[in-house]
């Protein structure tokens, strides 16, 4: 757990200090069963917000930090100095920006004076302002209420969108994408859950951004036709440690989750792909390592042999959601 991560799971603690954590349990379940149906559409009460960050935001946390990663390892030299996130809800995509490019995290107190969190839930920016007030950071990050589609200024260097698009419908989803194409912006990153409805909306997002002659950063290495069979869809999981508070509230037994997400980053100018992803664990034998790999528009089984000791000492490394270049 790094220092901002720490940050946040201490602000999450200290916003619930005089809160019923056994009401929030409960009204967590039932958000649960909300989200499962895909009908959760907006927070009824504070308590359904809280309940929300407590059980959900150190899962989004991580699987945002992990897109964003994406553009460091493989386009390095794209630098990110302002964000618009729409649809921000309690502000997660700050912290992940500020965990991850570390020029952000070193001026904490007077980086990003040009980052915009779109929210239209009031209260939900109220509590992304209380959880970001022991980081003390800059005054002039902006916090708009307002609805994402009326949003016209995407000037940018990066645009979010996490945990957003299932709540829009295709024409919608159009709409941002061409602001976001016709504007300065570099890149644009969604973020969805892992689940099979998810990953459609993603594999639309793709389909329509590769329409436009943008190039993928992450997860696909290229642009061709998504080879995922109708019967499944490309997810990828991140593992994130619960806190007392995050293991009670969700009924835990252990000690972590694993939360599992779809996501797709876009950019306009031109990048080197890799070789390929791999799309699930590694399966091991004493001779061998088998890997699932998205690869030249196909979904293709490599193995690596173990007497080929350079090329397996460093497939041994990989696994699930790593670029595949050995």
């Amino acid at each position: 757990m790094n220092e901002i991560q720490k940050e946040l799971f201490d602000s999450i603690n200290l916003l619930l200090q005089n809160i019923s954590l056994k009401d929030l349990k409960s009204i967590n379940l039932n958000l649960s069963k909300k989200y499962k149906k895909q009908n959760q559409k907006t927070f009824v009460s504070d308590k359904e917000r809280l309940a929300y960050i407590a059980s959900r935001m150190p899962a989004t946390f991580k699987a945002i930090e992990y897109s964003l990663g994406e553009i460091k390892t493989i386009s390095p030299n794209i630098k990110i100095e302002s964000a618009l996130d729409l649809g921000a809800g309690p502000g997660t995509s700050l912290w992940t920006l500020l965990s991850v490019f570390d020029h952000l995290k070193e001026n904490i107190k007077d980086s990003f004076s040009n980052v915009c969190l779109v929210e239209k839930d009031e209260k939900m920016i109220f509590y992304a302002k209380k959880l970001l007030e022991n980081l003390k950071t800059s005054k002039k990050i902006i916090f708009e209420k307002n609805d994402i589609l009326k949003i016209k200024n995407y000037d940018f260097d990066l645009v979010i969108l996490s945990y957003v698009a299932n709540e829009l419908k295709n024409y919608e989803l159009d709409k941002i994408i061409k602001r976001w194409f016709f504007s300065k912006s570099k890149i644009i990153l969604f973020v969805e859950p892992g689940t099979k409805y998810g990953f459609k909306n993603i594999k639309y997002i793709r389909d329509n951004l590769i329409k436009k002659g943008c190039f993928l950063i992450a997860p696909c290495p290229n642009t061709l036709k998504c080879p995922m069979p109708k019967n499944d869809w490309c997810h990828f999981y991140v593992r994130v440690k619960r806190s007392k508070i995050h293991k009670y509230i969700k009924g835990g037994s252990l000690g972590y989750e694993d939360e599992k997400f779809s996501y797709v980053i876009a950019t306009k100018d031109s990048i080197k792909y890799p070789k390929a992803r791999i799309l699930r664990f590694a399966k091991k034998t004493k001779q061998e390592m088998n890997f699932t790999l998205c690869k030249d528009g196909k979904i293709l089984l490599e193995k690596v042999l173990r007497k080929d000791k350079k090329r397996y000492k460093m497939a041994e490394k990989l696994n699930w959601g790593d670029i595949f270049d050995v």
